[in-house]
């Protein structure tokens, strides 16, 4: 026909048609991957050669080029039981961990996150089905509600890892707080953070005069006002570089709060003993790192996860 006899158009035809082949060929090896997956489950319920109930870990290797273990999990199906046993070895595990091997995981998730190399960890069909039963997170966090600071993110952490209050300028009021006593006496968590972050608009917005504030929405301005009352202006008036200044607004937020919180005594009766780290951070948005600048503990105490106390100025 006429586009046989035209060459330049059916050299086009075949560079389109090996163009969709490529395209294509990665979702067919995944598709044959998973028939055959399904086809060598299907094959294994019918012969009965698995006398496991249903629902256990079985690894059944099917040669799909490459290792489907999740999705067999998610395939094959877990009992309530297993996921219940699975909790209760989470929360022992949990349970074990010193509040320094906690805070130092959190510092290598930080700095996984910073470097580029988060592992993003998810949970498993499974995972989440054992989450049901409880939560047994080993790290509470006290952090501000900006979108830019995902705290689990930030940390490179995953579903129940972290108990996470998210409240503009990470301030204290009856809710937060009760929410970190919960954290803290319930779940047990090891390490309690307060965290801060660059560029914090609740906190510049707290060193607008107080006329200026009250003229916000009525929560809006108490909120402020009560962030504004901790922190020290006259000196934050000596510091003349931006980001210093900034940092500094920020730093001094955060450990007002942590000064409100350690007023519990049970708070303090904890770190006393070992079994509670309280610590203050702050997160620099434009690089990623989360700086542990601050932390909790009576005079003459041994530093916690290599952060020094920071000597508060007069």
């Amino acid at each position: 026909g006429p586009v046989m006899d035209r060459p330049e158009v059916v050299l086009a035809c075949v560079a389109v048609a090996i163009s969709l082949a490529a395209l294509l060929a990665p979702t067919r090896s995944r598709s044959s991957g998973t028939d055959a997956l399904l086809l060598a489950l299907l094959q294994r319920d019918q012969m009965g050669s698995d006398s496991k109930p249903r629902g256990t870990q079985q690894q059944t290797q099917v040669n799909t080029g490459e290792e489907e273990p999740s999705a067999l999990a998610l395939l094959s199906g877990f009992t309530m039981q297993q996921a219940r046993e699975h909790a209760h070895q989470g929360a022992s595990e949990a349970k074990s961990r010193t509040p320094t091997e906690v805070l130092l995981d959190l510092q290598r998730g930080n700095a996984r996150f910073w470097m580029g190399n988060a592992v993003r960890p998810e949970k498993s069909a499974f995972e989440r089905r054992a989450l049901i039963m409880q939560q047994y997170p080993s790290v509470a966090v006290l952090g501000c509600s900006d979108s830019r600071v995902p705290v689990e993110i930030v940390f490179d952490q995953g579903l129940g890892d972290l108990f996470v209050v998210r409240v503009a300028g990470n301030g204290l009021d009856l809710s937060t707080t009760a929410s970190l006593q919960f954290a803290i006496h319930h779940l047990k968590v090891k390490v309690l953070v307060v965290m801060g972050h660059e560029g914090c608009g609740a906190i510049k917005a707290a060193q607008l005069d107080a006329e200026t504030i009250k003229r916000e929405p009525a929560d809006l301005a108490k909120a402020l006002l009560g962030i504004k009352a901790g922190l020290d202006e006259a000196r934050l008036q000596c510091i003349h570089d931006p980001r210093s200044k900034d940092r500094e607004a920020v730093a001094s937020n955060v450990e007002n709060q942590l000064e409100q919180l350690i007023r519990d005594p049970a708070v303090m009766e904890l770190v006393n003993k070992g079994e509670l780290a309280v610590v203050g951070a702050f997160y620099e948005i434009s690089s990623g790192i989360v700086d542990f600048f601050h932390h909790v503990s009576e005079p003459g105490s041994p530093d916690v996860g290599g952060i020094r106390r920071r000597v508060k100025r007069q």
